[in-house]
C-alpha cells in the first residue's frame, strides 16, 4: 500500500512539472477480488485536482486499458517491438528469456530516469510502475489524501473507543523471516529474538515519562508472532482486528491481500493520529503516511 501511494505521489509530481493530468489506476489490484475495480477509488476520496493537476481515478476500467496498464514495459513510454518479439519467442520455447528480462530492466530504468529527472517527453502517456522513495516535494499529494467515508467512519469509531484523552504511541512493525524473499527488511530480522526485543525497547522508550493511565499503544503489524509478543510484553496495547496468515514463507499482503485490505487501510490512517510513531524497520513505506503528521518518530 505504501509503495503504491508513493508511486501515485511521484506520478502527481511529474504531472505537475510537465503540465499533465494525473490518472490513478490500481488495477488489477491484489487488494480486491474484482480485478477490474480500481482500488484507489475504492479506498480513497478522489480530489478533482491537487495543486492545479486534474485527477482522474475511475471506479473501473475496460479490458483493453487493463491489458495496456498491466504490461507497461511493452508500450510505455513508447512501444518496444523487440521486447514483444522476445516475449513471443520465449513462448515458442526459443531461448530469449534472459534477453526479455534484461530488456524489461532497461526499460524500467529508462522510465524511472524520465520520472526522477522530470523529463518532459513528447509521448502523452507516461506510466509510473517502479518503487519510489519519499520526497518532500510529494507532500501535497499526501495532504490531499483521505479515506472514503466508510473507512473514515471505522477509524473515527476505533479512535473514539481507544484513543480519547490518551497520548497515542503508534507502533508499525513490519515482520520478516528467513523463509521470505530477501528484501530491504531482511537485515533487521536476521535474529528474530533480538528484533522483537528491539521493537519492545523502542516502544518502551516512546512510553517513558508517561503514567500508565496516560497513554495507549496502537500496534499495527502484519504478524501474529509480533502481535502476541508485544501484547504480552507491554501494557495498554490495542490493535485493529484483522486476520493473520498461516504461511510463514509469505508476507501478509501476499497471502491474504483481499481479506486484510480494508483493515490495513484503516490502520494506516489510525497510525497518522499517533503522537509518537515507532517504525520498525524504518524503510517500510506503509508507515510513511503517518510519519508526515506525527510529532515524534522513533526508529
Amino acid at each position: 500500500m505504501g509503495d503504491n501511494l508513493l508511486a501515485a505521489a511521484k506520478a502527481w509530481h511529474y504531472a505537475k512539472k510537465t503540465n499533465r493530468t494525473l490518472v490513478i489506476v490500481w488495477t488489477p489490484s491484489r487488494y480486491l477480488a474484482d480485478k477490474h475495480e480500481n482500488a484507489f477509488s475504492r479506498f480513497f476520496k478522489v480530489p478533482e485536482s491537487i495543486e492545479g493537476v486534474p485527477v482522474i481515478a475511475e471506479p473501473s476500467i475496460d479490458r483493453l486499458s487493463a491489458l495496456l496498464i498491466s504490461h507497461p514495459y511493452f508500450f510505455s513510454p513508447r512501444p518496444d517491438l523487440r521486447l514483444i518479439l522476445y516475449k513471443v519467442s520465449s513462448k515458442l520455447r526459443v531461448n530469449t528469456e534472459n534477453l526479455f528480462k534484461q530488456r524489461i530492466r532497461r526499460r524500467q530504468e529508462a522510465t524511472d530516469r524520465i520520472i526522477d529527472n522530470l523529463e518532459d517527453i513528447k509521448q502523452k502517456i507516461v506510466i509510473t510502475h517502479g518503487c519510489y522513495g519519499p520526497d518532500e516535494n510529494l507532500r501535497p499529494f499526501f495532504d490531499s489524501l483521505g479515506p472514503n467515508e466508510e473507512f473514515r467512519k471505522r477509524a473515527d469509531e476505533f479512535a473514539e473507543r481507544n484513543f480519547r484523552d490518551k497520548k497515542v504511541i503508534g507502533a508499525h512493525i513490519r515482520y520478516h523471516n528467513q523463509s521470505m524473499p530477501v528484501s530491504g527488511h531482511t537485515k533487521y530480522w536476521l535474529d528474530q529474538t533480538k528484533a522483537l526485543a528491539d521493537c519492545l525497547d523502542r516502544i518502551k522508550k516512546a512510553a517513558a515519562g508517561f503514567k500508565e493511565s496516560e497513554y495507549v499503544i496502537f500496534l499495527c503489524t502484519d504478524s501474529r508472532i509480533v502481535q502476541d509478543f508485544i501484547s504480552q510484553s507491554a501494557d495498554n496495547v490495542v490493535t485493529y482486528d484483522k486476520d493473520f496468515g498461516g504461511d510463514s514463507s509469505k508476507e501478509l499482503h501476499q497471502e491474504l491481500p483481499v481479506e486484510t485490505a480494508e483493515a490495513t487501510l484503516t490502520e494506516m490512517f489510525l497510525l497518522a493520529r499517533s503522537d509518537i510513531l515507532v517504525r520498525f524497520p524504518p524503510g517500510s513505506w506503509f508507515s510513511h503516511y503517518a510519519s508526515l503528521y506525527v510529532k515524534k518518530i522513533i526508529t
